[in-house]
């Protein structure tokens, strides 16, 4: 079931089984709505315990929201701000974006007044970076194995759909999930006072939209992780740009761990991508130079920035900006997979019976008299 219609059939659920007196949503709303929804098809009979749950069902029920919140946005404009503070960002991704991007600015500045030529800061960015790539490959083919070992079980196959996420992830999940909780509570703590019978069915939204929109939650986390490494490394790029070209310090290095020879070696292998690339787009003077022109830059204490800024800048984006760029794309896309085919919880079957009894139960309306 696509997120927004999942989001509008809990929130009408919440609603109903906190309401029974039809305080918020008048008894009679819900019987019209249900007739609105069924549009002249017969309805099942429903059972003392609960209905299967098939498409039609589960399309039925999404129209009978629909054609009850319409009713409800009249007098209580407010529960479209609930479903967009249900669906939308929280305060929690722009936190980490800017951690992310201030986090790189500063340990750009991390080796002193001088830029080193090695950029040790750049190096370490790029290891955390590969290691995340590392262990996304692993567990991407970890993942195929089980869809292929699973592919005559149905529960070996929704097993395997299911991405096994580590620590941090399900920590930073279950957080977002928290703060979504919380935005929505902020809203009906400040519009209680409006129509205060429709807070506990708000509530329990809340609360049973945080349970269901798990999936949904893990791959924003997911994304949001991506996007913070891409600032981190624009915030890297930009710090030491800023160095180089404001304050205009120089570019140098200390003949004390590396000798020129191992220190180029170590500068073609860091520099070797990002030297051809710049190369490639007519920059052929971006180079790393020569074991002796290495010696000369640590004996007389530095030279010009330039050169060692666009290859930091492009090594940046090559390892860095690039892959977390593809991995936000593939991200985005599996986001919007999981919007569009979110379940709908097995509690519901109980919910359509008791929606099918208080059909059945309901005086059917009068015929309309014929004219003459």
């Amino acid at each position: 079931m696509r997120q927004r219609a999942l989001q509008a059939l809990l929130l009408v659920h919440a609603i109903e089984q906190t309401d029974l007196a039809g305080d918020a949503v008048s008894l009679d709303d819900r019987v019209q709505a249900s007739l609105e929804a069924a549009d002249g098809r017969p309805l099942p009979a429903a059972s003392n315990a609960s209905t299967q749950i098939n498409g039609d069902m589960e399309r039925f029920l999404v129209r009978r929201a629909d054609a009850l919140l319409a009713r409800l946005r009249v007098r209580s404009p407010g529960v479209d701000h609930v479903l967009a503070a249900a669906a939308g960002a929280t305060g929690l991704d722009r936190t980490i974006l800017l951690l992310g991007f201030f986090l790189g600015v500063a340990i750009a500045f991390a080796d002193g007044g001088r830029i080193d030529i090695f950029a040790y800061p750049l190096i370490g960015l790029l290891l955390w970076n590969l290691i995340v790539y590392f262990i996304l490959i692993i567990r991407a083919f970890r993942s195929s194995g089980r869809r292929g070992r699973g592919a005559d079980s149905a529960p070996a196959r929704q097993t395997a759909a299911i991405p096994r996420d580590g620590f941090f992830r399900r920590w930073l999940a279950r957080l977002y999930a928290n703060r979504v909780h919380a935005r929505i509570d902020a809203f009906i703590t400040h519009s209680v006072g409006f129509n205060a019978p429709l807070a506990p069915g708000l509530r329990r939204f809340a609360a049973d939209w945080c349970e269901v929109g798990r999936p949904v939650f893990r791959e924003r986390v997911r994304r949001l992780l991506h996007l913070a490494a891409i600032l981190a490394a624009a915030g890297l790029m930009a710090g030491y740009d800023f160095r180089g070209w404001i304050l205009r310090q120089a570019a140098g290095w200390s003949a004390t761990v590396f000798g020129p020879s191992s220190a180029h070696a170590v500068l073609v292998t860091l520099y070797g991508a990002a030297s051809g690339a710049l190369g490639w787009f007519g920059t052929s003077a971006v180079r790393v130079p020569p074991a002796h022109d290495l010696l000369a830059l640590a004996s007389t204490g530095g030279g010009p920035a330039g050169p060692w800024l666009y290859l930091i800048d492009c090594t940046a984006l090559l390892y860095i900006v690039l892959p977390r760029l593809i991995a936000v794309i593939l991200t985005t896309l599996t986001l919007w997979r999981r919007s569009l085919t979110l379940r709908t919880p097995a509690s519901f079957s109980g919910y359509l019976a008791a929606v099918l009894r208080s059909q059945s139960a309901a005086p059917e309306s009068p015929p309309a008299p014929s004219g003459g």
